[in-house]
């Protein structure tokens, strides 16, 4: 029986898109018969049986972003010399880039894959297109220090058996930062668990559970509140649509770092649209689906993005997607079949799009149809993790 450890600061369900792979992925790879143990980040110590064949070692690790993922990987680097000698490991699988170099010690395992979710200098390209005194201390630190960031990244990669880029896109940032070579890269893209994101057999009754009026048409976005996700322009693109649909919601779903919410709270209210917004804050993960089913349309206006698992969760649910023409997302949104694409920082041409959509419930259907679709035929789960464990046989051979 084949085993698999997987090394990331973030686990389901209190997690970003990290954590969403490693719990999807190793769910698969229990199917398979695989052996899995998951170190992570949490708020106190604690080693874990989930189940069959499935361990989980949480470590107590700090909370602020960037900080977090340098303290997990002190924590994590005694607590793999400490498990190397109990545990028989023959893949050690990192997520970067929130996993540095220094977290995996030389000795754990037979082999060493990683999964590439971003870069740091994708990340702070993108963060360096907003106003500096929109960004968050993370952001800020990310920007500063981005140079150390990517010497760890660096590191790691160099490390590593084989590379799992999450887009080609992404492979061709891997190849541009860092000269990594094609041999050295596999592409295998996210996946979504087209299980639990379904359409909706009742949009009207899960409009009244959020709380909202059966009649509303609702646009939603799912993320956390980072620059990067391109909120501002969400929120300057709400104007334009009020002025047809004047009780328009814009469901905001997610977290940031503290006083994040106010400052969007603030710039909607500069732009006399705060009624038509409601921020949710963190949604549970077990009700997340019923938040999708909500929704007419979803909208992620980001700036950058190598394969985002809001939108294939959104595509999922049968929703059309309105999104920007950035990093990885054309893989998997086409322009005019199961979405719009439109240019960052176009708060107008996001309206416009949107607009087309809620004035035409026939090309809402169609896109629906072909949404839910591309993720069955391409991006189910079961494939991805096909591929993968062909990856790991790969370097095992």
């Amino acid at each position: 029986m084949d085993s698999v450890c997987f090394v990331s600061p973030e686990y389901f369900p209190l997690s970003g898109g990290t954590g969403t792979y490693v719990h999807y992925l190793s769910n698969e790879l229990l199917r398979h018969g695989y052996s899995v143990y998951i170190i992570t980040g949490s708020t106190k110590n604690m080693d874990v049986e989930i189940g069959r064949n499935r361990q989980v070692f949480f470590l107590k690790t700090l909370r602020a972003p960037i900080l977090k993922s340098f303290d997990f990987a002190w924590n994590a680097r005694e607590k793999m010399k400490n498990l190397k000698h109990r545990l028989s490991v023959d893949i050690t699988h990192a997520n970067l880039p929130l996993v540095p170099s220094f977290a995996i010690p030389l000795d754990f395992g037979a082999a060493l894959v990683s999964t590439v979710h971003s870069t740091w200098k994708g990340e702070a390209e993108a963060i360096r297109c907003e106003p500096y005194t929109r960004l968050n201390s993370n952001e800020k630190f990310m920007v500063s220090f981005n140079w150390v960031l990517r010497f760890f990244e660096r590191k790691l990669l160099e490390q590593s058996d084989m590379i799992i880029a999450v887009s080609e896109y992404t492979k061709t940032e891997l190849k541009k930062y860092y000269g990594l070579t094609e041999r050295r890269i596999r592409v295998i893209h996210n996946g979504v668990s087209v299980e639990r994101f379904r359409p909706a057999l009742d949009k009207a009754q899960a409009k009244v559970e959020l709380g909202l009026r059966a009649e509303d048409k609702v646009v939603l976005y799912v993320g956390r509140l980072y620059s990067r996700k391109g909120l501002f322009t969400l929120i300057q693109s709400i104007p334009f649509v009020v002025k047809k649909f004047k009780d328009v919601k814009y469901v905001i779903s997610g977290k940031g770092l503290k006083g994040e919410v106010q400052k969007l709270a603030e710039h909607a209210a500069k732009l006399k649209v705060e009624r038509n917004i409601l921020f949710t804050g963190y949604f549970p993960d077990a009700k997340l689906p019923r938040l999708y089913q909500a929704a007419d349309i979803f909208a992620f206006s980001t700036m950058y993005e190598n394969f985002p698992f809001a939108v294939l969760e959104a595509l999922s649910s049968g929703l059309p997607v309105v999104t920007t023409d950035v990093g990885g997302i054309p893989e998997l949104v086409v322009d005019g079949q199961n979405g719009f694409l439109v240019k960052p920082f176009d708060a107008q041409g996001l309206a416009e799009r949107i607009l087309f959509l809620l004035e035409s419930p026939r090309l809402c259907a169609e896109f629906s149809r072909n949404g839910r679709n591309t993720v069955i035929e391409k991006f189910a789960w079961q494939d991805v993790a096909h591929k993968v464990m062909s990856v790991y046989a790969e370097v095992l051979t």
